[in-house]
């Protein structure tokens, strides 16, 4: 094949985006004459993100509904017929030989466009719990790429169903411990608790954290690593004092660094999360954001528990005293750490990009 154009559909959270980088990025490693197109929102993280990355974003203007009753909700089938056309006029403009998904609102025109404009289209679904969208699209599409056996179960067709994990960056296990430690002026040789909360912070990981820092403080050869959202970052940061080997900061750009630099990890269960997590043998706790759709977070998390790569912690259960004597034991033993670290890397995909790039190739051959 000389050239290939694709269309990558999804956005909103990293959880939808960053799958989608890293396909976009195989497909180059792949093909020198690669040509592609985001579509996203102007509210979703895809509008700061890819413009920095070099690629070429087409913002439409598709809405979710919101759980309560509110006005802005008539306004979505408008924004989603706005959207459809939108994006029939780009795969005109831009003539794609194929359109991924990776789930979300987002997707649903992008998919809608595709269906109807006969051209192909695969789902890329991260969750162990598929999403609406996705659950919709996947029994239309060429392909669906799964990233747990679990998902199986939520498709009526099965033959088009092909379970290869997550996306997830290249460059993850790029970096160092020590030109890491460098970056956030921590120390190379101590233990380092990682924690993080996605892009917008995680409010009762944060509360958390502020009532053991004072105890985690006092811990000999550890420190911390905090990102705690931009809107909680001022506050916290006058909450938290001047404490010896904790660095807080709003959120982190470079999480290729902060993971080699980590040993181990407290955040979300997203499933690129999870994955990322896997791929560089990082033993976690996970806190499952309770309000995911379908509670999707929570299967995620029992999955990597039941490796035994990480510990499922339920947020309404949540005390500080109980998330102190888990970092505190996981702080203390190494060799509890190095255990859950190898049950991390059996769950790891790291050709899960690879090995989709080639079934598109594939199926834009045939």
């Amino acid at each position: 094949m000389n050239a290939l154009r694709v269309v990558f559909a999804g956005g909103g959270t990293g959880g939808h985006l960053y799958p989608a980088i890293a396909m976009a990025e195989a497909f180059q490693r792949r093909m020198e004459n690669f040509k592609c197109v985001f579509v996203g929102t102007e509210r979703g993280i895809e509008a700061r993100v890819i413009p920095q990355l070099g690629y070429r974003l087409e913002l439409v203007p598709v809405r979710g509904l919101r759980r309560k009753l509110t006005l802005s909700n008539l306004l979505v089938p408008f924004y989603l017929l706005k959207s459809i056309r939108q994006c029939l006029r780009l795969f005109r403009e831009f003539k794609p030989d194929l359109i991924i998904g990776t789930g979300g609102y987002v997707s649903g025109p992008a998919l809608l466009a595709a269906w109807l404009s006969r051209r192909k289209f695969v789902v890329q679904e991260q969750n162990s719990f598929p999403g609406l969208v996705n659950r919709w699209w996947g029994e239309r599409a060429d392909l669906v790429f799964l990233s747990f056996e679990e998902s199986r179960k939520f498709f009526r067709r099965q033959e088009h169903l092909r379970v290869v994990g997550n996306p997830v960056r290249a460059n993850l296990n790029n970096d160092n411990r020590d030109s890491a430690a460098k970056k956030w002026d921590l120390k190379p040789d101590h233990t380092t608790f990682l924690v993080f909360g996605g892009s917008q912070g995680a409010r009762r990981i944060n509360e958390l954290m502020l009532e053991i820092l004072p105890q985690l403080n006092r811990l000999e050869n550890f420190q911390v690593l905090w990102a705690t959202g931009e809107q909680n970052f001022k506050p916290i940061v006058a909450q938290a004092g001047n404490l010896n080997h904790v660095k807080v900061v709003p959120y982190i750009d470079e999480m290729a660094a902060a993971f080699s630099l980590a040993d181990f990890v407290l955040c979300r269960a997203g499933a690129s999360t999870i994955f990322e997590l896997a791929n560089c043998g990082l033993p976690a706790l996970l806190v499952p954001f309770p309000f995911a759709t379908a509670n999707h977070q929570t299967f995620n998390a029992r999955v990597m528990e039941q490796a035994g790569a990480a510990r499922l912690l339920v947020e309404k259960e949540l005390t500080a005293e109980m998330l102190l004597q888990h970092v505190q034991e996981l702080a203390t033993q190494p060799h509890l750490r190095q255990q859950m670290s190898a049950a991390a890397k059996q769950l790891a995909r790291p050709r899960a990009a690879e090995e989709i790039v080639a079934a598109c190739l594939a199926l834009v051959e045939n």
